[in-house]
C-alpha cells in the first residue's frame, strides 16, 4: 500500500511542478500569442486530466480520499476545446481555471480530513485550501482583463495552486502509515 501512496503522492507532485513551469512560463512571456500560449495550456490540461482520471480510478479502488475524476474530465474536456479552437483562451480559460482550482481545493480539504487522527498540520491544509477556494472565485470574478494580464495573473495563480498541492502531497506521503491504517480501518 505504501507504493500506491508513494506513486499517487509523485505523479501529484510532478504534475503540480509542471504547472508551477507553466505559471513561470506564463509570467516571463505574457506577450506570448494566444494561440501559441492557448496549444501549451491545452497539452498540459490533456495531460493532467488524464493523470487525473487514472489517480481518482486507483484511489477509488483503494479506499484513498481523492475525487480527481471530476477535475480530470473538465481538463480533457477543456484541453480539446483548446487544441480545437487555442485563440478562445481569453474567454474561458479564466473561468476555468477558477473551477479547476476550486474542485482541487475540495479534494485538498477531503485529504486534510483524513489526516485529521494523524500527526499531519491538517488545520493548516484546510486553512490554505480555502485560500486557495478564494482564489479560485476571484479568477471567475475576473476571468478576461486583458491577454498580458491574464496570463502574468493566471500565472501566479497557478504556481500558488500548485505549491499549496505539493504541500498537501508531501502531508500525505509523510503520514502515510496513519493513512494506511485509516483506510484498513474503514475496509
Amino acid at each position: 500500500m505504501k507504493n500506491i501512496f508513494k506513486n499517487f503522492t509523485n505523479s501529484v507532485i510532478v504534475l503540480s511542478i509542471l504547472a508551477i513551469l507553466l505559471g513561470v512560463v506564463m509570467i516571463v512571456y505574457p506577450g506570448i500569442s494566444l494561440i501559441a500560449f492557448g496549444l501549451i495550456v491545452a497539452s498540459y490540461l490533456l495531460v493532467n486530466g488524464i493523470t487525473l482520471i487514472i489517480l481518482d480510478i486507483k484511489a477509488w479502488r483503494l479506499y484513498i480520499p481523492f475525487n480527481g475524476l471530476l477535475q480530470g474530465i473538465l481538463c480533457v474536456l477543456m484541453g480539446i476545446l483548446l487544441a480545437m479552437y487555442p485563440e478562445t483562451i481569453t474567454v474561458y480559460i479564466g473561468t476555468f481555471v477558477g473551477f479547476w482550482i476550486i474542485l482541487s481545493s475540495f479534494d485538498g480539504i477531503k485529504l486534510a480530513s483524513a489526516l485529521r487522527g494523524t500527526s499531519a498540520p491538517w488545520v493548516l491544509m484546510i486553512i490554505m485550501n480555502i485560500i486557495d477556494i478564494i482564489i479560485g472565485c476571484l479568477v471567475i470574478y475576473s476571468p478576461i482583463l486583458s491577454s498580458i494580464s491574464l496570463t502574468v495573473g493566471l500565472g501566479v495563480v497557478l504556481i500558488i495552486h500548485a505549491v499549496i498541492n505539493i504541500v498537501d502531497m508531501i502531508m500525505v506521503k509523510k503520514n502515510a502509515k496513519d493513512m494506511e491504517k485509516l483506510i484498513v480501518e474503514k475496509e
